[in-house]
């Protein structure tokens, strides 16, 4: 069964960090509660352990997450995006090789299928990314068969990669719920085993410097060819989005989304 170790770095101090505007008129500390309710509810049937890597929440923060009694709550003083993912890094290389990391920010609403596609995506991912060895699948002298490549997920689908400057050849799989496209550039929200993190921990590491997107992007995944690389991935339609109007994934309404969390929330006092 996949375990997955959820690990949420949370912020309320800083708006945007890219200065974007939040969509439906959401607060950063709105957006924090939505998304995080978003992945504790899409949770729900599946093995988790939730930690909130807090660097100083404020005290309505800190009150909302003690309503949520199996989600370990971690704050302390970091003062800054690279010193949390940091941390954040650390903490997935203490855990058991074959378990599932998701290095997840604090904004990044899901939808309520999320673990669903992703825990049968990843149960059955051999079959999915099995490469032909037959002699007419020329590529595959050069690539060599997907199911043995490491891989990483990164959740949302962002809509500037059918944008001209980003258009590019990537593979294409099919699960039972939806398909899955290569990719090769993300934030730091991803999903990944632990034996992968440890095996690009210098480079992930050297990531957290800065932090630095590119540096991830451009070390850990494999494009046209995989040697010594990642096979990172994206579902479409994305299964979640980044909370910042201008960059969100398309096709799915996110605002009838934030809205059902809202009502959940209201239902438990959490707003």
């Amino acid at each position: 069964m996949i375990k997955y170790n959820i690990l949420f770095r949370a912020c309320d101090k800083v708006e945007s960090v890219h200065k974007g505007t939040r969509p439906f008129g959401l607060n950063k500390i709105e957006t924090i509660k939505i998304s995080f309710n978003s992945m504790y509810e899409a949770l729900k049937n599946e093995n988790f352990v939730f930690t909130i890597i807090g660097d100083d929440l404020s005290q309505e923060l800190l009150d909302y997450f003690v309503k949520f009694e199996d989600v370990i709550v971690d704050n302390v003083t970091l003062g800054s995006a690279a010193a949390s993912l940091q941390k954040q890094i650390d903490m997935a290389l203490a855990l058991p090789d074959d378990e599932w990391v998701y290095m997840v920010e604090d904004d990044y609403l899901h939808v309520p299928y999320a673990f669903t596609h992703l825990t049968e995506f990843l149960e059955n991912k051999e079959k999915y990314l099995e490469t032909s060895g037959k002699k007419k699948n020329y590529m595959n002298r050069f690539i060599g068969n997907l199911a043995e490549k490491p891989v990483i997920i990164h959740t949302p689908d962002y809509p500037d990669r059918y944008n001209p400057p980003w258009k590019r050849h990537s593979f294409l799989f099919l699960s039972q719920y939806c398909h899955w496209r290569q990719i090769s550039n993300t934030t730091h929200t991803f999903l990944l085993e632990v034996s992968t993190i440890k095996k690009f921990e210098k480079e992930i590491k050297a990531s957290a410097v800065g932090p630095s997107d590119s540096k991830l992007s451009e070390k850990v995944y494999g494009r046209m060819f995989l040697k010594n690389r990642a096979l990172c991935l994206s579902p479409i339609k994305g299964i979640s989005t980044h909370m910042t109007e201008g960059v969100m994934t398309p096709l799915v309404d996110w605002e009838a989304i934030a809205n059902d969390n809202i009502q959940i929330l209201k239902t438990k006092g959490a707003w």
